[in-house]
């Protein structure tokens, strides 16, 4: 494999095309992701695409709060200061925020400025910028943009001309994201490292916090099934894992049974748990679960009376359903 240095950048038309149909709409445009999935990029390809249809300099205003700066806003007010002491009066219709939720109550600055009609694009890491109090103070007023590391149908183009089974190997073991897994700070509590390493090595199997908790109890590691629960919110939260629930395929209704997990990314995955061949059957599962959430957003593991199919995407709209197999000689 070469250095990720060599690599190309590519456009990710995906994500462009939703910020081009979201422009000078009446709402803010928030890109989520786990770190170093490309949404800065993304922003960035976005801003030089407004200056070339003829938008001008003095209309765009960007501002990255992943840089260590002591000159950055650090709360809403010095925020909206900021921003005010850098545009000419009547310009600064386009502003970007990279990693917003850096700067303590960002919200409240991001909708005056929004209510003062600037065209406002926002990313950031964490899914919690959209719940609670913040979901309350944005609804209605926001769009989300949930940015995926790069799937394997990108991956292909980022890596094109790599010969395919050479393909599907790389992408198995190092996943998509532009940068190498251990650059993630995976550091932590040692109860939240052993658990998502557990999590990891058991994706496309129903599992349930007590089930997490009695495992992790037989390794010595202490830990109560509602801590479980808890630490799996953190860790959806911070995009390194995606719960996949299961819906009855009659009833549309989302059942309370035991949920499946998938990696947000296979390269973390195979740097907390190793790849075995053994694996290979639940990595491909997560490979097409991802894919799907690029595709349909909403993806959902389908119970069948006491059977299952793999995935239903779109299950309250248009359904298509997926059987994930090596080979269907053996499904």
């Amino acid at each position: 494999m070469t250095d990720i240095e060599d690599w190309n950048i590519i456009p990710r038309e995906h994500y462009s095309a939703k910020l081009r149909a979201a422009k000078d709409t009446p709402f803010i445009k928030v890109l989520t992701g786990i770190r170093r999935c490309g949404k800065t990029t993304i922003l960035r390809s976005f801003r030089e695409e407004l200056l070339s249809s003829g938008v001008s300099e003095q209309d765009i205003l960007s501002i990255d709060f992943d840089k260590d700066s002591s000159d950055l806003p650090r709360n809403h007010s010095e925020l909206t200061d900021y921003v005010m002491s850098r545009i000419v009066p009547g310009r600064g219709k386009y502003l970007f925020f990279d990693e917003v939720q850096n700067v303590e109550d960002w919200e409240v600055s991001i909708l005056s400025l929004f209510e003062a009609h600037a065209d406002v694009y926002i990313t950031g890491s964490n899914s919690q910028m959209l719940s609670s109090e913040i979901a309350t103070l944005l609804s209605g007023r926001s769009v989300e943009i949930h940015v995926q590391p790069l799937t394997f149908s990108e991956y292909a183009i980022f890596r094109k001309g790599v010969a395919e089974d050479v393909l599907l190997n790389e992408y198995i073991r190092y996943g998509g994201l532009p940068a190498v897994a251990s650059r993630h700070n995976l550091r932590g509590s040692a109860r939240l490292v052993n658990l998502l390493r557990y999590v990891m090595r058991n994706i496309g199997n129903r599992t349930s916090p007590r089930k997490a908790s009695d495992y992790l109890k037989s390794k010595r590691i202490d830990i109560s099934h509602v801590t479980v629960e808890d630490y799996l919110g953190f860790l959806e939260e911070a995009f390194l894992i995606y719960r996949s629930e299961r819906i009855d395929s009659k009833t549309k209704e989302y059942l309370s049974t035991s949920d499946k997990f998938y990696a947000s990314d296979l390269g973390i995955r195979s740097y907390l748990a190793p790849f075995r061949p053994e694996d290979l059957d639940g990595i491909l599962e997560n490979l097409v679960y991802c894919e799907l959430k690029y595709r349909s957003a909403e993806v959902a593991v389908c119970a069948v009376g006491d059977k299952e199919i793999d995935f239903v995407a779109d299950p309250n709209g248009n359904p298509s359903y997926y059987q994930v197999c090596m080979s269907l000689a053996n499904p």
